[in-house]
């Protein structure tokens, strides 16, 4: 994949530029992925999986905590329900005062997991609004990965076209760093296939570049 020393093809300044030509089909496919980033872009924002899951987390352990207070307050409810409760007065008042203090809890951890629900729906309707985006533009959103999947075979093919002309153009030559330094040839070549697409897809946008 990663050009090298190779017997040059040509060397005259039409090879290059016969290089630089955008047929008909490679601009249809830049067509697809346009569309795509279009899509993309318009999509409403997506939710960060890690905050839906520590909400649903929030959301759990404040319905934990409001269903303890509830379990007191039904112990102390039946404790005080009972007849035999009339006969110790002293432990009487004391489960009194812990049911008022419990139905106070009561209600404060009811708030509480309210608001961390109404937090939680929110992140999931976000979520569910962009999964639906997609969803209804699954078809366009695939056919840009799959024409950029078809462009970058065309880029690694023009890339190892430019690198057997004896003398390369000089933004690959130079603008690229051509040849690449030893132990860099991967590095240097996803940088030479991301510099040469930005560079067709300008001549496809502006004509006159």
């Amino acid at each position: 994949m990663v050009p090298a020393a190779r017997t040059p093809l040509d060397d005259d300044r039409e090879a290059a530029e016969a290089l630089d030509e955008i047929c008909e089909e490679e601009r249809w496919l830049w067509r697809l992925v346009v569309e795509a980033d279009r899509v993309t872009a318009a999509a409403p924002p997506a939710v960060d999986r890690g905050r839906v899951s520590e909400a649903d987390k929030r959301f759990e352990s404040a319905s934990s905590a409001e269903e303890r207070i509830q379990e007191r307050i039904r112990a102390t409810e039946s404790a005080l329900a009972r007849p035999g409760s009339w006969l110790r007065p002293a432990h009487r008042r004391a489960l009194v005062r812990h049911l008022r203090q419990d139905r106070a809890a009561a209600v404060a951890a009811a708030v509480h997991k309210d608001r961390i629900e109404e937090i939680r729906n929110r992140l999931l309707a976000i979520a569910e609004s962009h999964g639906d985006y997609l969803s209804e533009n699954r078809d366009i959103l695939a056919a840009g990965r799959n024409a950029l999947a078809e462009l970058n075979r065309i880029f690694d093919d023009l890339i190892d076209r430019y690198a057997r002309l004896r003398e390369p153009p000089a933004w690959f030559r130079f603008g690229l760093g051509f040849p690449p330094a030893p132990g860099t040839q991967q590095e240097w070549f996803y940088q030479a296939r991301q510099a040469l697409a930005e560079r067709r897809r300008l001549a496809i946008e502006r004509p006159d570049w």
